[in-house]
């Protein structure tokens, strides 16, 4: 980010916003450091290189939102839902909190990390995966159906009972990450088999 981040008021003393519908706002350059929101829905809002620092979001949806390069170092997101959102260069280590309840459905995440996170449960349906990290990730229960996956690294990853049916292009080491009873549906299971330097002839 390049100079100075503008306000992006005016917010209530406190910095606290609840239950609020924003709506096509432009946060980008801007920062929203330090301010708490709980039950508020974002829709079309653009929140680009924005400076999320220490802000807290709890109980909030996200529908068709730009969530690029956003600084999210300190920041909370609790039980936060993202539908049709573009996600890219977020570090979600770098956030207050290593376990997380999120629900991504139909999102584009691009350079996205979750290295060391505890996600179980967590949502990932019909998305788009690029260049992401789920290296030393609990990821027991996930839903990845229908997703499809590119450069995408699993490495320590515990994947048991997670679900990816339909989901393409992923690639996990049986013999470095946990797969018991994950689900998964042909072809694509055969990249289970990538590291293994066998020829599979159908």
């Amino acid at each position: 980010m390049s100079g100075p981040a503008r306000a992006l008021g005016p917010f209530p003393e406190g910095g606290e916003l609840r239950g609020e519908r924003l709506e096509g706002r432009d946060f980008s350059s801007g920062s929203l450091a330090g301010l708490s929101f709980a039950g508020c829905s974002f829709e079309a809002c653009d929140f680009s290189d924005c400076d999320l620092s220490d802000a807290s979001f709890e109980a909030c949806s996200f529908r068709g939102c730009n969530l690029s390069n956003p600084s999210i170092k300190g920041a909370r997101f609790e039980d936060c839902g993202f539908e049709g959102c573009k996600l890219a260069g977020l570090n979600f280590y770098h956030c207050g909190q290593l376990a997380f309840d999120f629900s991504f459905d139909a999102c584009r995440l691009v350079g996205c990390n979750f290295s060391g996170l505890k996600l179980k449960r967590s949502r990932f349906p019909a998305c788009e995966l690029v260049d992401c990290d789920f290296q030393d990730c609990f990821l027991v229960e996930a839903d990845f159906a229908r997703s499809r996956f590119e450069r995408t690294h699993f490495h320590g990853a515990d994947v048991r009972k997670a679900d990816f049916r339909g989901a393409r292009g992923y690639s996990i080491d049986p013999r470095t990450n946990k797969v018991a009873k994950a689900v998964f549906s042909v072809p694509d299971v055969l990249g289970l088999l990538a590291g293994f330097d066998i020829v599979v002839d159908d």
